[in-house]
């Protein structure tokens, strides 16, 4: 450890320093975002979405944090200048910069300066808000400003209502309503209401959220228990932790969900068990296993990717091949446009979601597939209108070892870490 990177020999010199690294990562967030709006300048012609995934490579977001980060610049730049200030300064993060350009695209453009103007004397009074009480005081001034803006909000909001769902990490799911809030208020209040009486019961032994959380899943499939309800897994094993043999017995699976949101490993007891379910349960799982170092290929002469072909590429690839996006699939894309002789292929065919797709046929954008051999890992070679290039890698099927990574030379002196 040189002198530079000792650390701090008090509790308070450890403090201080903290509050300094904090304001220091203010003023260069600041930076990037006067960088980020530069590029959208220099960029005229592009699209927003193309300029926003170029943000979203060089800072290893996602397409979707990098046209927000995108958003989040201009409307910095050039609406709100007293926010932007305060950044510099370290009065805010860029979260809570991020958070008042959000509001700020709920007030009209001829209002933006005076919103600018309030938001700028509410921060310099150095008051400490959190991210709630400073998103509803950014409210407060935009609905002083414009109540029928606001309450044309609102509407909005009611019109896109609706259900997503995601696996997490720990064997749960997470299904997130948006609903009306009177709406949300009524359905709490009946769970709430019918688990009071239900944990009154002398022989109930679960907690009351544990009881909320049973009638929440029993009211939508309409059984009491809802544990008999048919579900499908797709599920990559390999041979020798389905078969529960030899050293690999215990390396995870892979499931990859059929209905929105990412995958992720599961123990092979788990996969396992599931493989052993009654049939009367309606369960199906189809295996899909490595006798070699990758998965087999398939091929069609169709020119969209469909049956097995398609479940192939979905489960080689489980979420949206764009470096840091992790969307779930959504198309099966030809790396190769089927226009230019691209074949059918599974070496010439990428899961990708919606948007990654749409951008991938933006101006300036290139994928090319890296490889020309079935057992090759499946690498692709994106490069975007600045000329920045990425490698997109297939994950490696269960119980293959990733490859060793290496240090390769980008440009001379500056040297990376890649795989």
């Amino acid at each position: 450890m040189t002198s530079s990177d000792a650390l701090p020999a008090t509790a308070g010199e450890c403090v201080a320093m903290l509050e300094e690294l904090e304001s220091l990562k203010a003023h260069l967030a600041a930076r990037q975002a006067r960088l980020t709006a530069h590029l959208d300048d220099l960029q005229a012609d592009a699209s927003d979405r193309s300029v926003g995934a170029q943000v979203a490579l060089a800072r290893h977001e996602s397409p979707h944090r990098g046209a927000r980060l995108r958003a989040m610049a201009c409307t910095l730049v050039d609406d709100l200048p007293h926010v932007l200030a305060a950044l510099d300064d370290g009065l805010i993060n860029e979260h809570r910069a991020e958070i008042l350009a959000t509001e700020a695209d709920h007030v009209h453009s001829a209002l933006r300066p005076a919103f600018d103007t309030a938001l700028g004397e509410l921060l310099a009074t150095g008051a400490p808000l959190g991210d709630r009480a400073l998103r509803l005081a950014a409210q407060r001034i935009a609905i002083r400003l414009d109540d029928h803006a606001a309450a044309r909000r609102r509407e909005r909001a009611h019109r896109n209502r609706h259900l997503t769902y995601q696996r997490r990490e720990d064997g749960t799911a997470q299904i997130t309503a948006v609903i009306s809030d009177v709406q949300a208020a009524a359905v709490m209040q009946s769970l709430h209401q019918r688990a009071t009486q239900l944990k009154a019961q002398p022989d109930e032994d679960r907690t009351h959220a544990q009881i909320i959380a049973d009638l929440f899943v029993a009211r939508l499939t309409g059984q009491i228990t809802a544990t008999h309800t048919p579900i499908a897994l797709n599920i990559v094993i390999s041979a020798e932790a389905l078969l529960g043999d030899g050293s690999d017995a215990d390396e995870p699976a892979e499931v990859v969900p059929m209905y929105g949101g990412a995958g992720g490993p599961i123990p092979a007891s788990v996969a396992r068990n599931l493989l052993a379910c009654a049939p009367e349960m309606g369960t199906r799982v189809r295996r899909l296993f490595a006798d070699t170092d990758q998965l087999v290929a398939m091929e069609s002469t169709s020119r969209t990717f469909d049956g097995l072909l398609r479940q192939f590429i979905t489960l080689r690839d489980r979420t949206c091949r764009t470096p840091w996006c992790n969307a779930p699939i959504r198309h099966h894309d030809h790396i190769t446009p089927d226009h230019a002789g691209g074949p059918t292929s599974t070496l010439n065919g990428q899961g990708l979601c919606a948007a990654c797709n749409q951008l991938k046929e933006e101006p300036g954008w290139h994928h090319k597939v890296l490889h020309h051999y079935d057992l090759d890992p499946h690498d692709v070679e994106i490069t975007s209108p600045a000329g920045q290039t990425t490698h997109s890698r297939a994950p490696d099927p269960p119980g293959l070892l990733p490859p060793q990574p290496t240090w390769v030379e980008q440009w001379p002196g500056h040297w990376v870490l890649t795989a």
